[in-house]
């Protein structure tokens, strides 16, 4: 569940912010699915300097859904599976947008992540944009892991970059 679907999570927000989270706290379960080696379900508490999101994912569910809320001090946007609402100053606008239920594959966004890709290994593109992505991903996966394996602890993330990347290196309890 975590390493699938909070991989994009992780990437998402902190693009939207534009900042490094500062700490990760989590709590990982098998709701549904018992007997399976990997959890079902993901709480997770990312905090950033000016806001925090607060994620819940599941596999447990009787149906795929997907649903998002971004609250700010000027209004809000929310997405539900199909439909985006954007809420602000006493009005509000809906826009229609592909199901994300439909699939976990998105044919309409991955083109445009293989182009950023190819465009920084040939040199096209400044390198390590990518990379430095990807090593945020697993570091705040690989924090949110222990998070929940120390019962729901708040783990912060270690200034960027670092030298030596994994949980003791990351890691420190607040």
């Amino acid at each position: 569940m975590l390493s699938d679907h909070g991989w994009h999570v992780c990437y998402v927000i902190q693009r939207w912010l534009g900042t490094r989270p500062l700490a990760v706290q989590a709590r990982l379960e098998t709701r549904r699915h018992t007997g399976s080696p990997v959890e079902d379900t993901a709480a997770l508490s990312i905090t950033f300097a000016d806001a925090v999101a607060e994620v819940l994912l599941t596999w447990a569910a009787d149906e795929r859904r997907n649903w998002a809320l971004i609250e700010g001090e000027s209004g809000r946007i929310e997405l539900h599976d199909d439909t985006l609402i954007l809420t602000g100053t006493g009005a509000e606008r809906r826009w229609a947008c592909p199901p994300l239920s439909n699939g976990s594959h998105h044919p309409e966004w991955f083109g445009a992540v293989a182009d950023a890709f190819l465009s920084e290994i040939t040199g096209e593109a400044p390198t390590g944009t990518n990379l430095a992505e990807a090593s945020l991903c697993v570091m705040v996966e690989s924090l949110a892991r222990e998070s929940s394996r120390r019962g729901g602890a708040t783990l912060g993330l270690s200034p960027w970059p670092s030298p030596s990347i994994g949980p003791s290196a990351h890691s420190r309890a607040t």
